[in-house]
């Protein structure tokens, strides 16, 4: 992710000029509470931004992405606030990122855990009906951290409507557990093809040579690279659904399938005059 780019740093010294009272102002003169609030708040911020950010290029909806671009765009101002010293103004403008981050990462969420299970469920026949127990305990861990982030989602809906940054943690608990079942999934149904492929040859082996290319298929599934496992997504069927796994797979992993994520585009072109508080901040 950009963190400096020309077209937004023009813009912070054009914020950061208007008015100079406020830059001028002491360390002893702000409250350290509100400043240490304020510091917090970006910190937690750019981390949510960091983690959600493939999720909402890879499937968000349109109208995900427009209250995306919102939220980035009010943590941009809140940062140059801070720059100004005005931590209320700041952690204010934090407050209304983090309302609009909840909302993003609960769709998110149901989202994963949705996809998740669909997937799961999609591979279990085929993984039980072979019978290998290694294949159906991967399947089993999948199906254990769906049950987990379904369990996070529940604590988060709990928690008080205020503590936003509380719900946000829990939500990012949640959403790493249905994509490790993902992970897990994809895992189990390739041991699976790998092992039919195995028995398929048997007539080939003695049953020693036999045992020891299920021990071996064992361990280079469990071995395997992210790299080498994206290339063999095109084995999964059906072959219509491929491209889709795959960007399934790269989302699991915090990553897109494109070159620029949605956040880079926005810090790009940041457009911050479409925030009606933005003009108002200039004028104070």
């Amino acid at each position: 992710m950009k963190h400096i780019i020309p077209l937004l740093l023009l813009q912070l010294l054009l914020f950061m000029s208007g008015v100079p009272t406020h830059a001028q102002r002491t360390k002893s003169s702000l409250k350290s509470g509100e400043q240490r609030k304020a510091e917090k708040g970006l910190k937690d911020n750019r981390y949510f931004f960091y983690f959600i950010n493939s999720s909402v290029t890879n499937f968000g909806t349109d109208e995900e992405k427009k209250r995306f671009k919102e939220a980035v765009q009010r943590d941009i101002i809140s940062q140059l606030l801070y720059m100004r010293f005005m931590f209320p103004e700041s952690y204010g403008e934090i407050r209304k990122t983090q309302k609009i981050l909840i909302d993003l990462y609960r769709a998110t969420l149901l989202r994963d855990i949705d996809a998740s299970r669909e997937l799961l469920n999609q591979f279990a026949p085929v993984i039980i009906n072979f019978h290998d127990n290694t294949a159906i305990e991967y399947l089993r861990l999948g199906y254990r951290d769906l049950k987990v982030a379904q369990t996070y989602l529940t604590m988060a809906d709990n928690f008080r409507e205020k503590l936003y940054s509380m719900k946000l943690y829990k939500y990012v608990h949640a959403i790493k557990n249905a994509k490790h079942g993902k992970r897990y999934g994809f895992v189990a149904m390739l041991l699976t093809i790998d092992l039919m492929e195995v028995q398929r040859e048997a007539s080939k082996y003695s049953q020693y040579e036999f045992t020891h290319q299920i021990l071996d298929t064992k361990a280079r599934i469990k071995g395997i690279s992210f790299e080498d496992l994206e290339k063999r997504l095109t084995e999964i069927p059906p072959p219509d659904k491929r491209e889709y796994y795959r960007t399934v797979y790269l989302d699991s992993y915090y990553r897109t399938n494109i070159k620029k994520s949605l956040y880079d585009e926005i810090w790009e072109q940041p457009h911050l005059n479409e925030i009606k508080e933005y003009q108002e901040y200039l004028n104070e």
